[in-house]
């Protein structure tokens, strides 16, 4: 009987979330404002991302949660992205290396085959 229940319950699980896909962005707060698209690929655990002329580099440390970094025109700092756990959307913050949030995030998986 444990067995089963333990059975069920990791079944009901959600997978991890994968990242890869064109993501609509919108910088919510912060100094910047940004709306856009976002593309990411993912293999493992490794995540690269590009908005813009901006490169993400991601690591994801959960099954719904990302640290990055970026690299833009305008400097660098870091990003903490949490996936929603249907991996469909997302809602993070943002910072310069070195310094506490700037701002904040949210996006939207664009389907595929809708660009």
């Amino acid at each position: 009987m444990a067995l089963a229940v333990a059975t069920l319950f990791t079944a009901a699980q959600a997978a991890p979330v994968n990242t890869t896909g064109h993501w609509h962005v919108q910088v919510t707060s912060g100094s910047d404002f940004y709306t856009g698209v976002l593309t990411f690929n993912q293999v493992g655990e490794t995540v690269i991302g590009h908005a813009g002329s901006t490169t993400i580099d991601g690591k994801m440390v959960s099954d719904t949660k990302m640290n990055a970094t970026w690299h833009g025109p305008k400097g660098a700092g870091w990003m903490t992205f949490y996936f929603g756990a249907a991996g469909n959307s997302f809602q993070g913050s943002w910072g310069f290396n070195g310094r506490k949030a700037n701002g904040s995030f949210v996006g939207k998986l664009i389907p595929a085959g809708s660009m």
